[in-house]
């Protein structure tokens, strides 16, 4: 089965963990940068949950992570990111192709990885970073309301 190239105007998301998040709120450089080792950025595609609104995408992703056993901390977040855009940032910093397909894992569908560029690429990350504003970050993890038990 070939990978599914994801629509520039669809959406992705980036777990931000809070060590890669400043005290304005917005990650870093850090948060899109390749570990060694790793041959893709690992992402969300938001289209994937048909959700209209990015909040509702954003909660379905928080639900695979903890299905998945991640452990999302209270400062971290999550980035929203147009698939068109980011492609343009990498490909004008790098040579050679820059994809983002959709990478299907366990209890994660919505799995997907942006390829095109290396650990060495620093450049790359802080292209990406540049794409992230106030508007296009959720957090991690959300209050919830204590439940109230009935009175019988």
């Amino acid at each position: 089965m070939s990978a599914i190239e994801l629509p520039d105007a669809d959406h992705v998301s980036r777990y931000c963990k809070p060590t890669a998040v400043g005290q304005d709120g917005l990650p870093m450089t850090a948060a899109f940068e390749l570990r060694p080792g790793e041959d893709h950025l690992s992402v969300n595609w938001l289209e994937y949950f048909g959700a209209q609104v990015p909040e509702a995408a954003i909660e379905r992703v928080r639900n695979a992570f903890q299905a998945k056993g991640y452990r999302l901390g209270r400062n971290g977040r999550f980035a929203a990111l147009t698939v068109g855009a980011v492609k343009t940032a990498v490909s004008e910093t790098v040579d050679g192709p820059v994809r983002i397909e959709h990478l299907p894992v366990d209890a994660d569908d919505s799995h997907s990885g942006i390829f095109g560029y290396t650990t060495d690429d620093l450049a790359v990350a802080v292209s990406i970073k540049a794409l992230v504003s106030h508007e296009s970050v959720f957090p991690a993890v959300v209050d919830r309301p204590p439940l109230i038990p009935h009175s019988r």
